[in-house]
């Protein structure tokens, strides 16, 4: 009987078996990548457990791990992770199961102290004079189980209780500490302030129904007056403000009506405020205030109906559209204004107004966009721009009527406008292809609408130069040969003032208006595509008028008349009067007595109908 062979097959599948065990006990892990964490912020005194995702999948691979720095932080087998120290650590992991290949991630931790931090970074006080010190505690959540314990480096200066009152005692300065933990315990952290003792001039201030007016020689004085005053119908400041004074606005605005920072200005110092940390992000800076700039973190929490502004900002203020003002009103001696963004259902302008810019970083930034409108600066109520204002740069939506002031010089305008009026007699000499900007990638989005019942253009004005009233229609014909009419202005009738001389290239081009559009005596040019698919039904031609270039007025869907006044015909460039065999010639053309074949001769007769001589 023959056993052996059957006995090494046996053998030769249990060894088969055997290393498909093995195989699938130990699969080869290809990539390898560190999860992540709800934030890469991890605090100082607690354990984090890391975790791996690996390809094929493995449920418990074979790791080796490592940091880039052993003192700020140390690591286990399986990924036990406990920061040490604060900074900047990169955590690598190594797969041990890769066939021989080097299989590797990192990510990379911003590490922070846990404990307690105080909300001032300095503070003056008046010999004898108590205030009392704000903290918290990071992360959010920790609460510890000791309490704190505070000192000062010169109680001579100043000293401070367990309650963390500063009380100041003669001139001078002191650092206050407070502890948290013991240096020699597993856990420890400590922060500090600067507190400076000098004699000033005590705050002066009146509290009735609700208005409280404040005097203050010194800033950061506020929140010690009205810090048990329950509710503010009004608040006026005189005297210089800080990171502390803005921080007590901030922190009541539900008890706050109205603002009125108009007799102060910023200075440097005070409390600072901690931006939100964006995912994937390192922990940011404090944010302080510094003199003569309103941070946007503090501006954009300033949450309150009626705000007058500081005296002598400098940089740009900008307030975020997530909240409308009431009123937002700006004091006299501003000569220049940059706003940001900002919402609000007044603005209130100053006499001494000569510059003013509204979202003018955005103006020209290239952003794509679909049929959405985009959110921008809007005021609801009649926005009074002052006699003497020489430059307006704007991004804006208005709600009202607007009227250009005739000292105005240089003008940009974009966003949505209902009505724009100019007052006469103008400095503007010429309107040019910066005075209405489509917002802000003229081929992008459909942002820069004017829809006016009326635009009179000032006396003085003798010229618009190209596409000075063109939007964003002609950009985006010439990149798609599509015209989108909601793209371009939109006009219940346009008045030209006498002074007008030249209407350039596309300066009016595929221009909705609705009533029939005489062009003024004294203007003598009208360029290429100036009015180039123009919805007007009629228009009148100055005798003053001595050429059409080419396409004018080609491709005007609605033009039905056109008025020539002048006895000898303005020379015609090419297809002037242009139309689709669709749209058929224009109905016709009236031309002074006696003149017909001047202009028969001059090429008018193939785009009208009919060439009828005036009565008179």
């Amino acid at each position: 009987m023959n056993i052996r062979p059957l006995a090494l097959g046996v053998a030769l599948l249990s060894a088969l078996s055997t290393l498909s065990s093995c195989s699938k006990e130990e699969p080869i892990v290809e990539t390898l990548s560190i999860n992540s964490f709800a934030s890469d912020t991890l605090y100082t005194g607690r354990e984090y457990h890391l975790s791996v995702s690996t390809s094929p999948q493995v449920s418990d691979p074979r790791l080796s791990w490592s940091v880039s720095d052993a003192s700020l932080a140390s690591i286990q087998y399986g990924g036990l992770l406990k920061p040490l120290s604060k900074g900047e650590l990169t955590v690598y992991v190594t797969s041990l199961q890769s066939g021989g290949r080097r299989v590797r991630a990192s990510r990379k931790f911003v590490l922070i102290s846990s404990g307690v931090y105080l909300r001032d970074r300095a503070v003056t006080i008046n010999p004898l004079e108590t205030y009392r010190l704000g903290y918290r505690f990071l992360p959010e959540d920790y609460k510890p189980t000791e309490a704190l314990s505070w000192r000062s480096s010169d109680e001579a200066v100043a000293t401070v209780d367990s309650e963390g009152i500063v009380r100041g005692l003669q001139d001078g300065e002191a650092t206050i500490y407070v502890r948290l933990g013991n240096p020699l315990s597993g856990f420890f952290s400590e922060d500090s302030v600067a507190v400076t003792v000098e004699h000033h001039e005590a705050p002066r201030y009146t509290y009735t129904n609700g208005e409280l007016d404040l005097t203050q020689s010194v800033p950061g004085l506020l929140p010690m007056v009205a810090k048990e005053m329950p509710y503010f119908s009004k608040i006026s400041i005189h005297g210089p403000i800080n990171g502390s004074d803005l921080l007590f606005f901030i922190e009541n605005k539900e008890r706050i009506d109205a603002l009125d920072l108009s007799d102060t200005h910023v200075v440097s110092g005070g409390r600072t405020l901690m931006p939100r940390r964006r995912s994937g992000q390192p922990e940011p800076s404090p944010i302080s205030v510094t003199d003569g700039v309103l941070p946007p973190l503090f501006a954009q929490q300033l949450l309150i109906k009626s705000l007058t502004l500081p005296k002598g900002l400098t940089s740009l203020v900008d307030f975020g559209l997530g909240y409308t003002f009431v009123s937002l009103i700006v004091p006299e001696g501003y000569e220049e204004l940059k706003l940001g963004e900002f919402a609000t259902e007044h603005l209130t302008l100053p006499k001494s107004l000569r510059r003013l810019y509204c979202n003018q970083p955005k103006l020209f930034e290239e952003r794509s966009g679909g049929e959405e409108e985009l959110k921008i600066s809007s005021v609801k109520e009649p926005l009074i721009l002052p006699e003497g204002l020489r430059e307006l740069r704007a991004l804006l939506e208005l709600s009202a009527p607007l009227t250009i002031p005739s000292s105005v010089e240089e003008i940009t305008l974009t966003g949505r406008f209902d009505d724009v009026t100019f007052a006469s007699p103008t400095k503007l000499r010429e309107l040019g292809p910066s005075f209405f900007l489509r917002y802000p990638n003229q081929y992008q989005d459909v942002l820069s609408r004017m829809q006016a019942k009326t635009l009179r253009l000032p006396e003085g004005l003798q010229r618009l130069s190209r596409r000075a009233l063109a939007a964003g229609v002609y950009g985006s014909f010439i990149r798609n040969q599509d015209l989108d009419e909601k793209n371009a202005i939109q006009l219940n009738a346009i008045i030209f003032p006498s002074s007008l001389r030249s209407i350039d290239e596309a300066a009016l081009f595929a221009a909705q208006i609705a009533q029939p559009v005489i062009l003024p005596e004294g203007l003598e040019s009208i360029g290429l595509l100036a009015f180039y698919a123009s919805s007007l039904s009629k228009v009148t031609l100055p005798a003053s008028l001595r050429s059409l270039d080419d396409q004018a007025f080609a491709l005007c869907p609605r033009l039905e008349t056109v008025h020539a006044l002048g006895k000898v015909p303005p020379t015609l460039g090419a297809q002037v009067f242009l139309r689709t065999a669709k749209q058929g010639r224009i109905e016709k053309l009236i031309v002074p007595r006696g003149s017909k074949p001047a202009y028969v001769q001059a090429g008018y007769a193939p785009f009208f109908f009919t060439i009828e001589e005036a009565a008179k």
